[in-house]
């Protein structure tokens, strides 16, 4: 967790399979994330860490409930960023999505992803 351009909230653009799909992430300086987007329920929680000089990974989960309240399973997701600059990173990743049991029902990978950062710069999150 050493990258602190990381730090702070950031729009992110989801591609899947040709549609854009917006959300917002959070990364903590200790190594949290928070994210949203507008095609989940729920929001996900999850860690993030530096794998270079210019480069991330974060991984999330995200509960899924039907209409009753009742839980469904759960969307593990991953991504592998780089920095463009220090106020954008494109990317790749994937989601898997598991029964409440825990059994693997189907996943994807290769998704691209790209960010924006937002609010304040420096803010002590």
């Amino acid at each position: 967790m050493s990258d602190t351009r990381l730090v702070g909230t950031w729009i992110t653009r989801l591609d899947d399979d040709g549609k854009e799909v917006p959300g917002q992430v959070l990364f903590t300086k200790d190594g949290g994330v928070v994210s949203t987007q507008v095609n989940t329920k729920n929001i996900g929680l999850g860690t993030w860490r530096s794998t270079g000089p210019d480069s991330f990974e974060y991984d999330f989960r995200i509960l899924a409930v039907n209409d009753e309240g009742t839980h469904v399973g759960e969307a593990r997701v991953h991504v592998d960023g780089s920095f463009v600059s220090d106020l954008s990173w494109h990317g790749t990743g994937g989601a898997q999505f598991f029964s409440p049991q825990g059994e693997k029902l189907r996943g994807h990978d290769g998704s691209k992803v790209t960010a924006d950062k937002t609010g304040a710069p420096n803010a002590a999150l």
